[in-house]
C-alpha cells in the first residue's frame, strides 16, 4: 500500500471516528466511551486510539469540526448575500447547530485544563468571524450600532438553549434575535437618509424643510386614513 493510499485511508477513518463521536457524546454525553465510539465507526478500538489516545483528545476535535464549519458557513454567507441578511442567516445557523450539539458542549470537562489550545484557537476563529460580519452588518445600518459582539455571543448561547424545547420554538428565537435590528430611529439617522415610518423603505430626506416621515404621497395618504379612522398600525420594519 503506497504512501499517499495510506493517508487517504487515515483521513477516512478519522472522520468516520469524528462522526460517530459526535452523535455518541450528543446521546450519552461525557459518559460515552472509545469503544463505544469505535463499535458506532465500524472500526477496532486501536484505530481510535491511534488518532485520539484520550477521550478528552477526541472531544476537543469534535467541538473544533463543529466550530470551523460553522465559520466557513459564515464566511460563504458573506459571499453569498450582503451583510445584513448574511449576518442574521449566520445567527440562525450558529442557533442551530449549537442546540442540535448541545450534548457535545455540556460534555466539556469542567476541570482547569480547558479550554485546550486548538479549542481555544477554534473560538478565536470563530469571535473574528462574528465581529466581522457583525461590523459590515452595522456598517449598512443592518444591526443597531450599540451592539457588540459579546453581546452577540450571549444571546445566541440563550437562544440556543431555547431551541431545545421543540420545534415550535423557532419564531421565538427569530423574534429573540430581532432585537439586534435598529429601531426605525436609529435608521432614520443614519447618513442622513430615512425610513419610513408606513412601508419601511429608506429614503434620502430632502436638506431643506420639514423631515419627511414618508417615503411618498400613497404611504403619507395611508398613514392619514390610518390616524382618522384610529386604526393601529405598525411600520414594516418592525413587522
Amino acid at each position: 500500500m503506497t504512501a499517499s493510499v495510506t493517508r487517504v485511508d487515515a483521513r477516512r477513518n478519522r472522520e468516520r471516528v469524528l462522526r460517530a463521536a459526535q452523535e455518541a457524546f450528543a446521546r450519552e454525553g461525557s459518559g460515552a466511551s472509545l469503544d463505544r465510539i469505535a463499535a458506532l465507526a465500524g472500526l477496532g478500538a486501536g484505530t481510535i486510539y491511534r488518532h485520539f489516545p484520550t477521550k478528552e483528545s477526541l472531544l476537543e476535535a469534535v467541538v473544533v469540526e463543529r466550530v470551523d464549519a460553522m465559520v466557513a458557513r459564515g464566511l460563504a454567507r458573506r459571499s453569498e448575500q450582503p451583510p445584513g441578511p448574511a449576518f442574521f442567516a449566520f445567527l440562525i445557523d450558529v442557533v442551530q447547530v449549537s442546540g442540535a450539539h448541545r450534548g457535545v458542549c455540556d460534555a466539556l470537562p469542567a476541570d482547569g485544563s480547558w479550554p485546550r489550545v486548538a479549542f481555544r484557537a477554534a473560538g478565536h476563529r470563530f469571535d473574528n468571524a462574528l465581529a466581522a460580519m457583525l461590523r459590515a452588518a452595522q456598517q449598512v445600518g443592518s444591526v443597531r450600532a450599540d451592539a457588540d459582539a459579546a453581546e452577540v455571543r450571549t444571546l445566541l448561547a440563550g437562544c440556543a438553549v431555547m431551541l431545545q424545547t421543540g420545534p415550535r420554538s423557532v419564531p421565538l428565537v427569530r423574534r429573540v434575535l430581532d432585537v439586534l435590528r435598529p429601531s426605525v430611529t436609529e435608521r432614520s439617522l443614519r447618513d442622513g437618509s430615512a425610513v419610513c415610518a408606513m412601508c419601511g423603505a429608506e429614503f434620502h430626506r430632502a436638506p431643506t424643510g420639514r423631515p419627511a416621515r414618508y417615503c411618498g404621497p400613497a404611504c403619507r395618504q395611508r398613514a392619514h386614513r390610518m390616524r382618522t379612522s384610529g386604526e393601529r398600525f405598525i411600520p414594516t420594519s418592525l413587522q
